[in-house]
């Protein structure tokens, strides 16, 4: 009798549970959006917001290399052995300080020799002068000739032998040193790569539409390969348009950056393109396209009204609304969940949906973690994993319902739900393979 008492137990069980797990499922009232009352759709729970003023900012993004502010490279104004360098590289230079010196002695000694040919052809034109009756004066204009000319070549050699030494043309940096004593330096060969680091320009190319928006002054913020940011802001723009590429060309100067930042870094640019200060905005989750123009969802009457909306400025997190919603208008947040056009909502506030989704998170984590949640959600009619769980031994549950008094579907229930070592055994049995279940009932106690 005990042994039948058991078999009646594992068949009725699990129609309880299923029964109550059925209540519960997607078709009854506990299910997601699903449930009815009165033939109605249950309201879906929406969070709701209103325009809002906020500061909505486009931004361009680029890339490019830093360069410096200016930069030359320094060549010899004469030909020449190099006969001593000054400056090495990455020592910092001021203006007009002498960098390297050449072999000079031939420009000196033809210096030497014009000089002394020009005091020769002066002294010659005084003493024809003095012979006034003497001469004619096509002569005398022919030796005064010959005495300018002495001195202009005399002037032109003093000046190429003091072009033997390279000098800095600003103050800077010195870059690179192409040279090293004892080589001869040309005019075509560079010995020095000077740079102003003072400051550190960035070329971008803002597509055409976007760069009418830009204004001289404009902020931007560049990142370098390591992470670290530092400000600049727009310089000046090109006058024209590339017509290859469609784009306008935008030179923006940081004056202030850490140390990583030197010419030829690569560097990412986020250059802000537009502003509104204190427009009226929504999320840009609340907009969504139909038939390629912006709409909204607003909640009245309990239900989601699709209305067209006139944007302004789009940012990244929020988008200006210029017309279409009347203030104070509860506008969903999420227009992409799955909302249409007359269906029941039940408007709550953007705060409160955001803690029920944190809240809903962390209640599934608590079930998961709690020792007594499986045991819970079997009593409920549910498996651990929150699936309902079918009948194990569907044949014999009509037999035993059939069998058994009535009054024992609810004793076997409290039974289930009843002392701690009953509740293993009969969850083993019922879930266990069919010979296994059939094995035990003969030999339960």
């Amino acid at each position: 009798m005990r042994s039948f008492l058991l078999l009646a137990l594992l068949a009725v069980t699990p129609l309880a549970c299923g029964g109550e797990a059925g209540a519960g499922g997607p078709g009854g009232p506990g299910g997601p959006g699903k449930g009815r009352r009165g033939g109605e759709a249950e309201a879906l729970a929406v969070a709701v917001t209103t325009l809002s003023p906020a500061t909505i900012e486009r931004h361009y993004r680029g890339a490019g290399t830093l360069r410096a502010l200016r930069a030359a490279d320094l060549v010899a104004l004469q030909p020449g052995v190099v006969l001593e360098l000054r400056a090495e590289e990455g020592d910092s230079v001021a203006e007009g300080q002498l960098l390297a010196r050449l072999d000079g002695r031939a420009y000196q000694l033809q210096a030497a020799r014009d000089k002394l040919s020009a005091q020769n052809a002066a002294k010659e034109l005084q003493r024809l002068e003095q012979l006034t009756g003497l001469l004619s004066r096509e002569e005398l204009d022919k030796q005064r000739y010959a005495a300018e000319s002495a001195l202009a070549s005399a002037q032109v050699s003093r000046h190429q032998a003091s072009q033997t030494t390279v000098s800095a043309p600003f103050a800077g940096t010195i870059t690179r040193r192409h040279i090293d004593v004892g080589n001869l330096a040309t005019t075509s060969k560079s010995l020095f790569t000077i740079a102003d680091l003072s400051a550190l320009d960035l070329e971008l190319h803002v597509p055409e539409r976007e760069a009418s928006a830009v204004q001289a002054g404009a902020p931007a913020t560049i990142e370098l390969q390591d992470g670290s940011t530092f400000e600049a802001r727009v310089e000046r723009r090109a006058p024209v348009v590339d017509p290859l590429t469609g784009t306008v060309k935008f030179v923006v100067r940081a004056r202030s950056f850490p140390a990583g930042a030197v010419p030829g870094a690569f560097a990412r640019a986020t250059l802000r393109v537009a502003v509104r200060e204190s427009t009226p905005s929504v999320p840009r989750s609340a907009i969504v396209e139909v038939e390629g123009k912006p709409h909204v969802y607003v909640v009245e009457d309990g239900r989601a009204r699709r209305r067209p909306v006139e944007l302004g400025l789009v940012g990244e997190e929020r988008a200006e609304i210029r017309g279409g919603v009347a203030e104070g208008a509860q506008i969903v947040v999420d227009a992409g969940t799955g909302i249409a056009e007359g269906m029941p909502v039940r408007a709550i506030a953007e705060a409160d949906g955001k803690a029920g989704k944190r809240d809903g998170k962390g209640g599934a984590e608590a079930a998961v973690a709690s020792p007594t949640g499986q045991a819970e959600a079997k009593a409920a009619g549910a498996s651990p994993t929150g699936q309902a769980e079918a009948p194990a031994i569907a044949a014999p549950a009509e037999v035993s319902a059939g069998a058994g008094p009535p009054g024992q579907v609810p004793e076997a229930r409290s039974e289930e739900t009843g002392a701690k070592g009953q509740v293993p055994e009969a969850r083993a049995q019922e879930t266990g393979p069919k010979g296994q279940a059939a094995a035990a009932a003969p030999g339960g106690r």
